[in-house]
């Protein structure tokens, strides 16, 4: 007799990450992945394949990536032993909830990223689900501060995918009940500077922040995140990361896009630009739009039924996030480039 296969059934029950076919439309503007406008400039990547080419492909990257670490440390003023490098800033979120919140609880606030539900599973971690409410999605801060101080809250600043931040004040707050706050910063460089929590690392012993290079940096293909800790968190987490997770190339790109950080700043600045201009416009012709700190748009179209109005969207090849799931009626919009952008106002004017 064959023997069950013995598959824990909080994976079973999970519903996966994945991506719908979008074909047979062809599109012209990709607004639903949260990725950046442009492109890693030609020269950043001639210089990474001549570094590669000097570079023994045979050979495992320096363990612990030790340049990575000094790179990202002076690029954002930490020291390296406050750094955990991840193949994506996703594993290193997953290896901090596995360290701190498994077999345990974890306190979120929705909606937020999806992929929190998935880590947590992975993790052996229950999750408990704080509401955003309002036109702002604004967090429950005293029932949220209540759940934290019996679990391990995991806060996104700025929130996918509402956009929203919260203030200084509520984070210490959180960072006074619980045992250790975790704060995914993924789009941290789209928001005002006082939204940049990395200095509480000086002063909070209890305090994990994430950080990436996909979304201001350009780099989200060769999926280069970190975590920032005080040094005692940042060896516990580090011991959850598998060995030789950030390959040659990831390596040699952040090293590379770290030492020209005028131009992650200058994309930026015409990102947040065109993000003002894209909510007027959407605001004037009646549609919903929370308020956002990120590199996307969570729009409520005229109408309500947001399924139709993607699918719409597409048929004129214009792609956009459908976020029923996570809040009914709402769309998650990319900020693209101009031409994109007024390719999507255009479109949505058409079908709502």
């Amino acid at each position: 007799m064959t023997k069950a296969i013995p598959i824990r059934p909080e994976i079973r029950s999970l519903r996966a990450y994945r991506l719908e076919d979008e074909e047979p439309f062809p599109v012209r503007a990709k607004l639903d992945f949260n990725e950046s406008p442009d492109d890693v400039p030609e020269e950043i990547r001639a210089e990474v394949l001549e570094r590669l080419k000097a570079r023994r492909w045979g050979h495992y990257p320096a363990f612990g990536a030790p340049r990575l670490k000094r790179a990202i440390g002076a690029a954002i003023g930490r020291s390296p032993d406050e750094i955990v490098v991840g193949n994506g800033s996703g594993e290193t979120i997953l290896a901090a909830v596995s360290v701190f919140a498994g077999g345990g609880t974890l306190v979120l606030a929705s909606p937020t990223f999806s992929l929190y539900g998935q880590i947590a599973a992975i993790a052996s971690a229950r999750v408990v689900s704080v509401p955003r409410t309002g036109p702002a999605f604004a967090v429950d801060e005293a029932r949220f501060l209540a759940e934290a101080s019996s679990g391990i809250p995991l806060l996104c600043l700025p929130n996918n995918p509402t956009g929203g931040v919260e203030t200084r004040a509520f984070v210490e707050k959180v960072l006074d009940v619980a045992p250790v706050v975790l704060l995914d910063q993924a789009y941290v460089e789209f928001a005002a500077p006082e939204d940049d929590f990395k200095a509480l690392v000086s002063f909070r012993p209890n305090v994990v922040i994430f950080r990436t290079l996909s979304k201001a940096y350009a780099a989200a293909g060769f999926r280069i995140g970190y975590a920032v800790a005080p040094p005692d968190l940042a060896r516990e987490i580090d011991k959850a990361v598998l060995p030789f997770n950030v390959d040659l190339a990831a390596e040699e790109l952040a090293l590379a896009l770290l030492a020209r950080p005028e131009g992650a700043k200058e994309r930026v600045a015409r990102v947040v630009k065109e993000r003002e201009r894209v909510a007027v416009a959407l605001r004037a012709a009646g549609h919903a739009v929370a308020p956002s700190s990120a590199n996307f748009l969570f729009v409520g179209p005229r109408g309500g039924n947001a399924a139709r109005v993607r699918r719409a969207l597409l048929e004129r090849g214009v792609l956009v996030r459908d976020m029923t799931d996570a809040a009914a009626g709402r769309l998650r919009v990319t900020i693209g480039t101009p031409a994109e952008n007024d390719l999507f106002l255009s479109a949505l004017q058409e079908v709502s």
